[in-house]
């Protein structure tokens, strides 16, 4: 039986979806064989945080470690997918409610963020983790969190949500495409560049389903 996979992850383009501080995402062809050069080569100018990315605990905390100090066992492994439509503010009883499966250390939201992140142009309303949401997933023991848009926070507030998850170790995976995921568990993979120090990097995420979905 052949293995259902899906790629999760946003594809890094010219006039993409950015976060506004981090400035456009630039793919540009330096060489060019219809040009006549002998190869093609692309010179890529964009953010630690584009797309589909991975936040580093640096990121938010002083002392933390970067990206290319992330555990391996964290990055790849079970995850669940939760569909929490029709929420904004994502707290500590919408979590409770969605009846989360226990021992889930990898949690995935899937959220209305859906149809923003489809949208060239970025939407400040996003649906997001509150501050006690956050608290409920460390008290879960998440290793683990991804949203289906920019930031797992509220924008202009986001530093509670992340100080907390990040402190506590919990990776954070944000602008996941989960517009063709259904709901239940799936063996994940999320592997972000490796580049050292830095507090950020675009990932590949994709995920196996684990019971025919």
């Amino acid at each position: 039986m052949s293995r259902k996979i899906y790629d999760v992850t946003m594809t890094i383009e010219n006039g993409m979806l950015a976060w506004p501080s981090d400035g456009p995402v630039s793919v540009d062809r330096v060489r060019s064989m219809d040009a006549g050069e002998r190869l093609n080569q692309s010179r890529l100018d964009l953010s630690a945080h584009p797309g589909t990315h991975i936040d580093a605990p640096v990121h938010f905390l002083q002392k933390g470690e970067g990206i290319d100090s992330l555990p391996l066992e964290v990055l790849i492994g079970p995850a669940t997918v939760v569909h929490i439509p029709g929420v904004k503010a994502i707290g500590a009883s919408t979590l409770q409610a969605a009846d989360i499966e226990a021992g889930t250390r990898r949690l995935l939201l899937k959220t209305d963020n859906e149809r923003l992140l489809m949208q060239r142009e970025f939407n400040r309303d996003f649906s997001h983790i509150t501050p006690d949401g956050a608290a409920y997933l460390v008290e879960r023991g998440l290793r683990l969190i991804g949203i289906d848009y920019l930031s797992v926070a509220a924008y202009g507030s986001g530093e509670e949500v992340h100080r907390a998850l990040l402190s506590e170790g919990i990776v954070i995976v944000e602008g996941l495409d989960l517009s063709k995921v259904l709901p239940g568990r799936y063996n994940m993979t999320a592997l972000p560049l490796k580049i050292r120090g830095c507090d950020g990097a675009p990932a590949r995420v994709v995920l196996e389903a684990m019971d025919g979905k």
